[in-house]
């Protein structure tokens, strides 16, 4: 998706945003397992409670990330939450296509391109006469890492940890020290369950992550990576909102949302409106600190090469190689020291400082 031709073939399908608000929800639970504000439990809520269903992604026990449907509340539990890697998104369109026949609403959630090709197999199948309504949301994406560098890099974290077989709970946002880029996961050793709560510059994955060093060829050149928006709805992390609305900071997170349609203004007003806490601001605003919505992640000549060495190292399973020596992160002597502490006592010294 990421030629001259696609991205025209796709221009029909974006709209530019017709409002943009930051929004956080009230329910504590659902802003606690949110990456930011709640806004996607926000939607989903709404869409359940019209008995609807909602898709989305969602990290299975294999340690693969696949789109999957949520029929109810507990099964939404799943879908929360980034998910920094390439999603499958397997079946879910043909069927998503199917309960759109059967008069069921859906939900459907997914990174700008997932959802462009979603909306170009439902114009195929012409889904403008099915009785069911669509409503999708995008998310602002920096980029996605491959599936086998992900597997790769939980193969070599079950391996340094030692365990007993594998990692068995993973997070890519977790919210125990606050809203921010904070990994946390555990596993078991000898019967015991052991914790693991760190930040994104201490970790080699999470850290190539977010300086855009391991994403797919084609991110570096997304034609979706833009204002004008696939979704319904784009959603994402405020970033920056103690600069432009100091007043509506949240420490638990709060989301960006933009609102392109004028059939999601609609179902913002008739089922959200009055289930989460609101206020307007502007595109400006959200683009400063969430530059993806100008333009596509770019990394240098360095890290180019430096990704071709990890993407040949995973290939050969040197996995010590990968993420022990290529994209090992430069700890500062604060970091090395928390690494040698239980999260927990982390946890309460940053408490302590705040």
């Amino acid at each position: 998706m990421n030629t001259r031709s696609e991205s025209s073939s796709f221009a029909s399908l974006l709209n530019a945003p017709l409002r943009v608000i930051a929004l956080r929800n009230t329910d504590d639970a659902s802003i606690a397992s949110s990456a930011s504000g709640g806004a996607f439990v926000v939607l989903a809520h709404a869409m359940l409670n019209r008995g609807g269903v909602v898709f989305g992604a969602a990290l299975l026990e294999s340690g693969m990330v696949e789109h999957v449907c949520a029929k109810n509340v507990s099964e939404l539990r799943a879908l929360q939450g980034s998910k920094y890697v390439r999603s499958d998104v397997a079946d879910t369109y043909g069927e998503c296509y199917d309960y759109l026949s059967r008069g069921v609403d859906v939900l459907y959630s997914g990174t700008p391109c997932q959802i462009a090709a979603l909306r170009s197999y439902l114009k195929k199948r012409n889904v403008a006469n099915l009785p069911g309504s669509l409503v999708c949301v995008d998310l602002i994406c920096h980029g996605t890492p491959g599936q086998e560098i992900f597997k790769a890099y939980i193969s070599w974290l079950s391996a340094i940890e030692r365990t007993d077989d594998g990692i068995h709970g993973y997070e890519f946002r977790n919210k125990l020290m606050g809203w921010g880029l904070y990994y946390y996961y555990y596993y078991y050793r000898s019967g015991k369950r052991h914790e693991k709560l760190g930040q994104a510059s201490d970790d080699p994955y999470y850290s190539a992550f977010a300086k855009g060093i391991i994403y797919r060829k084609c991110c570096y050149s997304c034609p979706f990576a833009r204002i004008e928006r696939a979704g319904d709805f784009t959603v994402g992390d405020f970033w920056g909102i103690e600069d432009c609305h100091p007043d509506f900071y949240d420490e638990r997170g709060v989301s960006a949302v933009l609102i392109n349609s004028i059939e999601a203004n609609e179902f913002f007003n008739d089922y959200c409106i009055d289930k989460c806490e609101w206020i307007d601001s502007t595109v400006e605003n959200v683009i400063a600190r969430n530059g993806n919505l100008a333009g596509p992640t770019k990394r240098t000549e360095e890290q180019e090469q430096l990704a071709k060495e990890v993407e040949k190292a995973v290939a050969d399973g040197d996995y010590d190689k990968a993420f022990g020596v290529l994209l090992k992160p430069r700890l500062s002597v604060t970091a090395r020291i928390r690494r040698l502490l239980p999260w927990k006592a982390v946890r309460f010294l940053y408490t302590l400082r705040r």
